[in-house]
């Protein structure tokens, strides 16, 4: 099962995805906190981990108020770690709002979490780290900024590359997978669907 909350003045997709046995993983928690707490809490879920698809502050601003109630341990790609300690490159200073990610966060490989298989698929040019996460229980592609329905992340960001941004797309173009998507921002789509019909994609 999966919850989406949308969080924050950059409107983020937060997803609780929780098994029948009310344990529970959180990616991306991005802002309000609170929000989140309170549907964990009225399901009474047990928080197994926090995944970050990257490190931009609209996808991490309340990292630390959830590890500070759960204590889960918290993984991304050890690409994109940095930014989590840099207000330049997560963007926080932009927002004039600058943050570090104080909790401790580990790196992520291929693991099993609250009984659900994760792969991650490192996808770089939005950012430094940049990744899909793949649940396979799930059959759901949690692509954070790396692509939206119709459109993909930016890349004119620091740490930002429109070469690897380009490197992305063709991975993206060759990936064999007909599944959900769960993108970091708007509503879902289906990764087939993008493959042909996104503009990015389909004219490559």
């Amino acid at each position: 099962m999966i919850k989406r909350l949308i969080l924050g003045e950059m409107q983020v997709n937060c997803y609780v995805i929780y098994n029948k046995y009310n344990e529970c993983i959180i990616v991306d928690p991005g802002a309000n906190g609170q929000k989140v707490k309170k549907f964990i809490d009225t399901q009474e879920l047990d928080v197994k981990a926090i995944l970050l698809t990257h490190g931009h502050c609209d996808h991490i601003g309340a990292v630390d108020y959830l590890y500070e109630i759960y204590y889960c341990p918290i993984y991304m790609l050890k690409e994109g770690i940095e930014l989590l300690h840099n207000v330049s490159w997560n963007l926080s200073a932009a927002f004039g709002h600058p943050f570090k990610v104080k909790a401790p966060v580990t790196i992520a490989t291929d693991m099993i979490i609250a009984h659900y298989h994760i792969h991650w698929y490192l996808l770089e040019g939005h950012c430094l780290g940049s990744s899909m996460i793949y649940i396979k229980e799930e059959n759901v592609l949690l692509s954070g900024d790396v692509l939206f329905a119709g459109s993909i992340g930016r890349y004119d960001f620091p740490t930002s590359s429109s070469m690897q941004t380009k490197e992305t797309l063709h991975q993206l173009k060759e990936l064999d997978l007909d599944c959900r998507v769960l993108p970091g921002h708007g509503e879902e789509t289906n990764l087939k669907y993008e493959q042909l019909n996104n503009y990015y994609l389909k004219n490559l």
